[in-house]
Protein backbone atom coordinates (compact mmCIF):
# COMPACT_ATOMS: atom_id res chain seq x y z
CA UNK A 1 0.00 0.00 0.00
CA UNK A 2 1.30 3.37 -0.51
CA UNK A 3 -0.55 7.00 -0.51
CA UNK A 4 -0.67 9.00 -3.50
CA UNK A 5 -2.38 11.84 -5.26
CA UNK A 6 -5.51 10.70 -6.57
CA UNK A 7 -4.87 10.65 -10.34
CA UNK A 8 -9.12 9.93 -11.67
CA UNK A 9 -7.73 7.98 -15.12
CA UNK A 10 -5.60 5.74 -12.82
CA UNK A 11 -7.47 4.96 -9.87
CA UNK A 12 -10.00 2.04 -9.56
CA UNK A 13 -12.67 3.37 -7.12
CA UNK A 14 -15.76 1.68 -8.36
CA UNK A 15 -16.03 -1.02 -5.45
CA UNK A 16 -15.03 1.50 -2.71
CA UNK A 17 -17.36 0.80 -0.15
CA UNK A 18 -16.57 2.90 3.48
CA UNK A 19 -20.30 2.56 5.08
CA UNK A 20 -20.93 6.13 4.48
CA UNK A 21 -23.05 6.83 0.83
CA UNK A 22 -21.89 10.27 0.95
CA UNK A 23 -18.23 9.71 1.50
CA UNK A 24 -18.51 6.75 -1.19
CA UNK A 25 -20.54 8.74 -2.86
CA UNK A 26 -17.73 11.72 -3.31
CA UNK A 27 -14.91 9.81 -4.21
CA UNK A 28 -16.69 7.96 -7.03
CA UNK A 29 -18.36 11.16 -8.53
CA UNK A 30 -17.00 14.25 -6.94
CA UNK A 31 -13.39 14.30 -6.61
CA UNK A 32 -12.36 14.59 -9.64
CA UNK A 33 -14.01 18.01 -9.72
CA UNK A 34 -12.20 18.76 -6.34
CA UNK A 35 -9.02 18.81 -8.09
CA UNK A 36 -10.08 20.26 -11.45
CA UNK A 37 -11.56 23.31 -9.33
CA UNK A 38 -8.25 23.55 -6.77
CA UNK A 39 -11.07 23.15 -4.06
CA UNK A 40 -8.97 20.56 -2.25
CA UNK A 41 -6.24 17.83 -2.54
CA UNK A 42 -7.18 14.36 -2.56
CA UNK A 43 -4.83 11.43 -1.70
CA UNK A 44 -5.36 7.91 -1.85
CA UNK A 45 -4.03 4.76 -0.36
CA UNK A 46 -3.75 2.29 -3.16
CA UNK A 47 -3.26 -1.11 -3.80
CA UNK A 48 -0.71 -2.22 -6.41
CA UNK A 49 -3.21 -2.23 -9.02
CA UNK A 50 -4.48 0.99 -8.26
CA UNK A 51 -7.37 0.31 -6.53
CA UNK A 52 -8.42 2.75 -3.51
CA UNK A 53 -8.32 1.51 -0.58
CA UNK A 54 -9.17 4.86 1.75
CA UNK A 55 -8.75 8.56 0.75
CA UNK A 56 -8.90 12.07 2.30
CA UNK A 57 -8.85 16.03 1.35
CA UNK A 58 -6.72 18.65 2.68
CA UNK A 59 -7.66 21.79 1.97
CA UNK A 60 -7.00 25.53 3.37
CA UNK A 61 -9.12 26.87 6.16
CA UNK A 62 -9.33 29.34 9.21
CA UNK A 63 -10.96 28.91 12.81
CA UNK A 64 -13.28 32.15 13.48
CA UNK A 65 -12.77 34.26 17.06
CA UNK A 66 -16.46 32.20 17.83
CA UNK A 67 -14.93 28.87 17.14
CA UNK A 68 -11.64 29.04 18.90
CA UNK A 69 -10.92 27.52 22.85
CA UNK A 70 -9.34 30.34 25.24
CA UNK A 71 -5.95 28.86 24.24
CA UNK A 72 -6.09 30.09 21.01
CA UNK A 73 -5.49 33.35 20.12
CA UNK A 74 -8.60 36.00 19.87
CA UNK A 75 -8.51 36.52 15.70
CA UNK A 76 -8.96 34.23 12.93
CA UNK A 77 -6.27 31.30 12.78
CA UNK A 78 -5.18 29.41 10.02
CA UNK A 79 -5.20 26.04 9.50
CA UNK A 80 -5.56 22.66 7.45
CA UNK A 81 -8.59 21.34 6.87
CA UNK A 82 -8.95 17.58 6.78
CA UNK A 83 -12.21 17.78 4.70
CA UNK A 84 -13.27 14.40 3.92
CA UNK A 85 -11.38 11.06 5.45
CA UNK A 86 -12.88 7.32 4.46
CA UNK A 87 -11.23 3.63 4.33
CA UNK A 88 -12.46 1.05 2.93
CA UNK A 89 -15.15 -1.61 4.81
CA UNK A 90 -12.99 -4.35 3.24
CA UNK A 91 -9.25 -2.52 3.74
CA UNK A 92 -10.33 -2.19 7.23
CA UNK A 93 -11.33 -5.99 7.84
CA UNK A 94 -8.11 -6.96 6.94
CA UNK A 95 -6.15 -4.95 9.57
CA UNK A 96 -4.07 -2.88 7.44
CA UNK A 97 -5.11 0.48 9.18
CA UNK A 98 -5.83 2.48 6.39
CA UNK A 99 -6.67 5.46 8.16
CA UNK A 100 -3.68 5.39 10.79
CA UNK A 101 -1.62 5.58 7.80
CA UNK A 102 -3.84 8.42 6.26
CA UNK A 103 -3.99 10.51 8.91
CA UNK A 104 -0.17 10.31 9.46
CA UNK A 105 0.43 11.14 5.83
CA UNK A 106 -2.32 13.95 5.92
CA UNK A 107 -0.26 15.83 9.23
CA UNK A 108 2.87 15.07 7.45
CA UNK A 109 1.36 17.47 4.65
CA UNK A 110 0.04 19.77 7.31
CA UNK A 111 3.59 19.77 8.75
CA UNK A 112 4.91 20.77 4.82
CA UNK A 113 2.66 23.29 4.36
CA UNK A 114 3.00 24.74 8.00
CA UNK A 115 6.96 25.44 6.79
CA UNK A 116 5.99 27.47 3.77
CA UNK A 117 2.80 29.49 4.80
CA UNK A 118 1.01 30.26 8.45
CA UNK A 119 -0.19 27.63 10.02
CA UNK A 120 -1.80 27.20 13.67
CA UNK A 121 -3.41 23.42 13.45
CA UNK A 122 -5.52 21.05 11.67
CA UNK A 123 -9.05 20.81 11.96
CA UNK A 124 -11.62 18.04 11.24
CA UNK A 125 -15.33 17.55 11.11
CA UNK A 126 -15.88 13.98 12.39
CA UNK A 127 -18.18 11.54 12.09
CA UNK A 128 -19.68 10.31 15.41
CA UNK A 129 -18.48 7.09 15.32
CA UNK A 130 -14.70 8.57 14.21
CA UNK A 131 -14.24 11.21 17.28
CA UNK A 132 -12.34 8.48 19.43
CA UNK A 133 -10.12 7.87 16.22
CA UNK A 134 -8.99 11.16 16.35
CA UNK A 135 -8.89 12.09 19.92
CA UNK A 136 -5.99 8.69 20.36
CA UNK A 137 -3.98 11.30 17.83
CA UNK A 138 -4.75 13.81 20.35
CA UNK A 139 -7.42 16.01 18.51
CA UNK A 140 -9.28 18.20 20.74
CA UNK A 141 -12.65 19.09 20.71
CA UNK A 142 -14.08 22.51 19.92
CA UNK A 143 -17.11 21.89 20.05
CA UNK A 144 -19.71 21.08 22.89
CA UNK A 145 -20.77 18.29 20.42
CA UNK A 146 -16.86 17.32 19.99
CA UNK A 147 -17.28 16.85 16.43
CA UNK A 148 -15.31 19.57 15.23
CA UNK A 149 -11.90 18.94 16.59
CA UNK A 150 -8.41 20.42 15.84
CA UNK A 151 -4.68 19.41 16.30
CA UNK A 152 -2.03 22.19 17.17
CA UNK A 153 0.69 22.06 14.66
CA UNK A 154 3.03 22.04 17.46
CA UNK A 155 1.54 18.93 18.87
CA UNK A 156 2.23 17.40 15.08
CA UNK A 157 5.92 18.62 15.64
CA UNK A 158 6.24 17.23 19.00
CA UNK A 159 5.14 14.25 17.56
CA UNK A 160 7.53 14.11 14.83
CA UNK A 161 10.71 15.01 16.61
CA UNK A 162 10.98 18.41 15.32
CA UNK A 163 11.06 21.40 17.80
CA UNK A 164 11.01 24.54 15.56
Amino acid sequence: MKIVVFDPRRHRRTGFACGHDGLDDYLKRYASQTLRNRLARVYVAEDDEGKVLGYYTLSAASLGCDELPESLPKYPVPAVLIGRMASDRQARASGLRIGSHLLIHALKQALRAADVIGIRCVIVDSKPEAVAFYRRFGFIPLTEDGLKLYLPVSTIKALDGRDD
